[in-house]
């Protein structure tokens, strides 16, 4: 070999993609689970999260095919019948993460847009506006990139007679590119974060949502890392080793805009498997005098109230500052007391005149 460099990280690649891949799916599995047995309601922020993964498995089985052929490796080690599909396929890889990746932020402001009212229209077509012009500046980036090369199939047949004159052109699109999408990473990470600072909500409840909705703040680091190994476009002599960097960074970004996207939405069941936790654990410590007061289950003869012979449910919002602790699945945050009214068969003694038909008032807070 007239090369003595190390060998290349096709294997190491490999892996790290499928692990991401892994991740992305179990998460985008709970999140399924949580929108159709926990909160029963199915919108469009799940049907783009889908589509973005069918979108990001279809690059990572290009992208695995290009490494079977020898991406990560330098170009002198590799046969001339590897060189051509090893790059061929490391480009339909990157036009497809480009294009998942701007998926994904709009799942992302898709979930957003939950949590607004209708007073907030300005905000939520904010939010839409920054992620749909993420969507078009990687579309056309996609573009440039098969249209550096003319014909195209030079992008990836070196000796075939033609030119390359776009590739500066790429590069310097691929740069704003970068830039715009660190951008957009962070300003639909730090939204939520200015939002639900901004409601009443306990420390408690603001620090944790902040936290989840806030996670996007890794895709800009990611983004920016990314945007650094741009450089490599311009290594052509050894475009098989170089490009697998550039490679790496755009898979990673791609699946963490996925996880990052899939983490608030199950809060639910993380709240549910906490609970069960937490209830587990007292099982074994004994009862708590703590909640005895809170029981509703039982009732004194004082509990007994003479109503209308009517039974019908009341609720009753509660305005108390406890009643923001608590966001409902279609994004209002609220708390409600349903008040069950129950009919109970009792007659009075015969020495007092209360009336014959009592009631027995339940109540039942849902929240």
């Amino acid at each position: 070999m007239a090369h003595a460099a190390p060998a290349g990280y096709g294997t190491t690649l490999l892996v790290v993609i499928w692990v991401e891949a892994s991740m992305a799916f179990l998460l985008l599995l709970a999140r399924v689970y949580t929108t159709w047995r926990i909160t029963r309601h199915i919108r469009s922020d799940l049907f783009l999260s889908l589509l973005t993964f069918v979108i990001a498995v279809a690059s990572v089985v290009f992208l695995t095919i290009s490494i079977d052929y020898g991406l990560g490796m330098h170009v002198d080690e590799l046969l001339p019948e590897q060189i051509t599909p090893a790059i061929k396929w490391s480009w339909a890889n990157q036009a497809l993460g480009i294009f998942a990746i701007a998926l994904g932020k709009l799942a992302i402001v898709a979930f957003l847009q939950q949590i607004h009212g209708p007073e907030h229209r300005g905000r939520v077509i904010m939010l839409w506006g920054v992620a749909i012009s993420n969507l078009l500046i990687n579309s056309i980036t996609i573009g440039m990139i098969y249209t550096q090369c003319s014909p195209r199939e030079k992008l990836w047949e070196y000796e075939l007679p033609g030119t390359c004159d776009g590739r500066l052109r790429n590069q310097t699109v691929a740069y704003f590119q970068g830039s715009w999408s660190a951008m957009c990473d962070l300003a639909l990470a730090l939204y939520p974060v200015v939002f639900f600072w901004n409601v009443r909500l306990t420390t408690r409840i603001k620090v944790g949502l902040c936290l989840l909705m806030g996670l996007g703040v890794i895709c800009c680091a990611c983004s920016i890392v990314k945007t650094t190994y741009l450089r490599v476009l311009s290594q052509t002599e050894d475009v098989t080793y170089y490009i697998a960097q550039l490679v790496t960074w755009n898979e990673t970004e791609k699946w963490l805009v996925l996880i990052v996207g899939c983490i608030p939405p199950i809060r639910p069941l993380l709240m549910i498997i906490f609970q069960k936790m937490v209830i587990t654990a007292r099982s074994h410590s004994g009862p708590s005098d703590k909640y005895k007061e809170t029981e509703l289950t039982s009732y004194s003869a004082s509990s007994r109230v003479a109503v209308r012979s009517r039974s019908d449910t009341v609720r009753l919002p509660l305005s108390t500052k406890d009643s923001e602790d608590n966001m409902l699945e279609d994004g209002a945050i609220m708390r409600t007391t349903d008040i069950s009214l129950s009919y109970e068969a009792a007659e009075a003694p015969q020495a007092q005149h209360a009336p014959s038909d009592t009631r027995l008032v339940i109540p039942h807070e849902r929240i």
